[in-house]
C-alpha cells in the first residue's frame, strides 16, 4: 500500500498553513519564553517541516534558529515560500550536528512520529550544551490507545498513531537524561484545529477521505482519532542537566 504523511497533504496545509500543526506560533513562543534564552541563541527546530517557526524564530524572536526535517517536499515548500533559510534534511534519530552545538531544542508535533521516540530523545540532549532546553509539544493520548483497524485502504502517517499518555512521554524524557520542567495542557488548540478541519470539509470522516479515498478507516471514524481514544495535546520543557 502507498504511503500518506499527513503532514505533507495539502488537505491539512490548507487549515493549518505552513505551521502544520495545532495553534500556530502560539506554542513556539510559549516554549522559547519559558526558556529565558537570551538574543542570538542557537535552537535546533526538529521537524521543521517547512521552516515557518525557523523563520519566526529569527526574525520575531532574535534566536538564531535552524532547522532539520526528514521531508523534501516540505523543505523545498518552505525555501519557496521563505527564502534561504538554514534548513538541512535529515532524520530526528541521527542529527547532523556536533555534539552540544545548541541552547534549546524544539520539537513540535514530531516525536510522535518517530520510530524510536527515546532514540530522538537522546540525540536531542547529544547536540544541546549543559544546561540547554528540550521544548516538545505534541498529541498525547489522555484514554486508552486502540490500534486502527486495516482495511485495505494507503497507510496514512500522522502523529494521532504514535500518541502516547502522559506517564509514557514523561518517562521517556527523564530516561534519555533530562530533567523535566513544565508540562502544559493545552488541548484546546487541538480541539480547535478539528473544528477548523470540520468547518472546512464538512466533517472529520470526510476530511479523512481525502486521504483515503472512499471509504474512511475505522479507527478515523467519528473524530479521526486515528486509534488515540481521547486525544490531547501538550507542552513540556525538559533541561539537560548541568555539568558539575
Amino acid at each position: 500500500m502507498a504511503e500518506v504523511n499527513l503532514y505533507e497533504s495539502n488537505a491539512l496545509r490548507d487549515v493549518t498553513g505552513p505551521v502544520i500543526r495545532p495553534g500556530g506560533f502560539a506554542l513556539t513562543e510559549r516554549g522559547m519564553a519559558y526558556c529565558g534564552l537570551a538574543l542570538g541563541a542557537r535552537v535546533l527546530d526538529v521537524g521543521c517541516g517547512t521552516g515557518a517557526a525557523v523563520h519566526h524564530m529569527r526574525h520575531h524572536l532574535g534566536l538564531a534558529a535552524m532547522g532539520i526535517d526528514r521531508s523534501s517536499v516540505l523543505l523545498e515548500d518552505g525555501i519557496r515560500s521563505c527564502g534561504p533559510l538554514p534548513l538541512l534534511r535529515g532524520r530526528a534519530e541521527a542529527l547532523p550536528v556536533e555534539d552540544e552545538r545548541v541552547e534549546a531544542v524544539l520539537c513540535e508535533c514530531v516525536l510522535s512520529l518517530c520510530t524510536d521516540p527515546l532514540c530522538t530523545l537522546r540525540e536531542a540532549l547529544r547536540v544541546l550544551q549543559p544546561g540547554g532546553y528540550l521544548v516538545l509539544t505534541d498529541v498525547y493520548s489522555r484514554g486508552p490507545y486502540v490500534p486502527v483497524q486495516e482495511c485495505g485502504k494507503p497507510s496514512v502517517t500522522c502523529c494521532l498513531q504514535g500518541a502516547a499518555d502522559r506517564p509514557t512521554v514523561e518517562a521517556r524524557v527523564t530516561a534519555a537524561g533530562f530533567d523535566l520542567l513544565l508540562w502544559e495542557d493545552h488541548s484546546s488548540l487541538l480541539k480547535r484545529l478539528a473544528a477548523q478541519l470540520v468547518w472546512t470539509y464538512g466533517s472529520l470522516d470526510a476530511f479523512w477521505s481525502t486521504l483515503y479515498g472512499p471509504g474512511v478507516p475505522d479507527g478515523m471514524k467519528g473524530g479521526g482519532s486515528g486509534g488515540c481514544t481521547r486525544p490531547g495535546y501538550y507542552l513540556l520543557v525538559a533541561q539537560k542537566p548541568k555539568k558539575t
